[in-house]
Formats: structure tokens, sequence, C-alpha cells
């Protein structure tokens, strides 16, 4: 029987950061459920893009027909409907819960649990903000308004990417199940995933249909944006020093 002989190969170091969003990244990739279930806001971004390329000049053009007395109206639009796209990535919600028995295995490495949560909020941005990026590209070649709307419309929809997944990490924390026996459990099962779900859909309708039926409309819809998002970074700002400090401590004590 032949001896095996041992050749060096090249070892490439990763920082804990870029090991914690790889361990995150395969726990994504390695899950159907996982992926159909809580990744679908990607290929609508997606099919988004590539339909705007097809087709986005006229959908423009009927939307702004559609509401003539609301004619500034088309930038306000557009940044929530990318909203609504994006609220499908839900990565963050179950991330926590799909631990499961292994928790312990988290907890144990050498890093803190701020960590290890971090590296859950970049999965979900991950998936989140280059295909966003690739819609307001496409956006860009069709939209007829002005370089500065398109510049609201970016910064409103990257700053409500960040507060779904801040949202579903401390959806996740708060209830979280490590006694499932089947994946499916935590990812379509539980209660933090559909508060997630739902509350995204919220948080990127209701703000659009205020200003399209009813009085707010009447604002300048750059300024508009501008409140909207500045409350969205303020809510963000809040859930990020809460997962930071006490979330932190939850996840140490699950």
């Amino acid at each position: 029987m032949g001896r095996k002989v041992y050749r060096a190969k090249a070892v490439r170091c990763r920082s804990i950061s870029s090991a914690l969003l790889d361990r995150e990244l395969r726990r994504f990739t390695s899950s159907a459920n996982y992926m159909l279930n809580c990744g679908f806001g990607t290929l609508f971004l997606v099919l988004a893009s590539g339909f705007l390329l097809w087709q986005g000049r006229e959908l423009l053009e009927l939307v702004s027909q559609s509401f003539p007395e609301r004619s500034g109206a088309m930038p306000v639009l557009l940044a929530f409907v990318l909203c609504l796209l994006s609220a499908m990535n839900d990565t963050t919600a179950p991330s926590v819960s799909l631990e499961g028995k292994q928790l312990w295995l988290a907890q144990s490495l050498p890093v803190s649990p701020w960590q290890v949560l971090r590296a859950k909020l970049r999965l979900q941005l991950l998936i989140t903000i280059p295909p966003m990026l690739l819609c307001l590209v496409c956006l860009l070649a069709v939209y007829p308004g002005s370089p500065l709307e398109l510049l609201f419309i970016a910064v409103t929809a990257l700053s409500y990417a960040l507060l779904m997944a801040l949202l579903g990490v401390f959806l996740g924390l708060k209830m979280p199940n490590l006694s499932w026996t089947n994946e499916v459990v935590p990812i379509k099962q539980s209660a933090c995933v559909a508060l997630s779900l739902f509350g995204g859909w919220a948080v990127a309708m209701i703000p659009g249909a205020l200003y399209l039926l009813t009085g707010i409309g009447s604002l300048d819809p750059l300024l508009y944006l501008s409140v909207v998002t500045a409350l969205l970074l303020i809510l963000s700002a809040v859930l990020s020093l809460w997962v930071k400090k006490t979330g932190s401590r939850i996840f140490a004590a699950l």
C-alpha cells in the first residue's frame, strides 16, 4: 500500500467577519427552503430590472397618467415600489432560530455575539443591495426625471433595506425557536418571519399610500422622501444599538 505524500498548499487567511459571513452564506445556499422563502426579493428585483429595460418607459408613462393630480409623485412611488420588491428578503428573521440545537457552536466561537449577529445582517444586505442597485441602474436608463430624484429614490430604498435587516434580527432574538426538528418550522411557520414580512410590506406601502391618497401629496416629493428616509435611519440606529447591546446579551444567553 503506497504511502501518502504531503504536499504543501497555500492557505488563504480571512478576517473574522469574512469567515462568519461565509458561514451564513453557506447555510443560505445549502437550503432550498431558506433561499425560496427568505430570498425571493432578490429574484423580484432582478426581474424588475429586466422589465424596466424592456417596457420601462411605457410603464412609467402609464403610471404618470394614472395619477394626473400627483404629477410629481413618481419619485415617491418608485422608491416604495423598490422597497416593496425587496421586502421578500427576510433572511435575518429566522437566522437565529436556524442555529437550532447547534447554537452552542456559534456561542463557543472566539468572537463576540455582536460579530455573529452582524454576519446575519450582512447576509441579508448582500443579497438585497446589489440587485437593488442593478434595478436603480436600469431605472436610470428609462427614468424621465432628474438625477437628483434618482439619488433620493436610492437613499430611501437603501435605508429601508437596512431597517428591514435589523428588524429581522430584532424579531428573531425576541421570538427564537431552537427546538425544531425540521428547518421549515423556523423558516415558514414562525411568528417572527410573519411579522418581519408583513411589517416590511406595511413600511413599504403605508408611506406611499399616504402620499398618493391624502393631503400629504401636496408636499414636495423630495422633501417627503427626506422625511421618510430620516425616520428610517433613526429607527435603524435605535435597532442597531439594541441588537449590539441587548440583543448580544440575549444571544449569548440562549
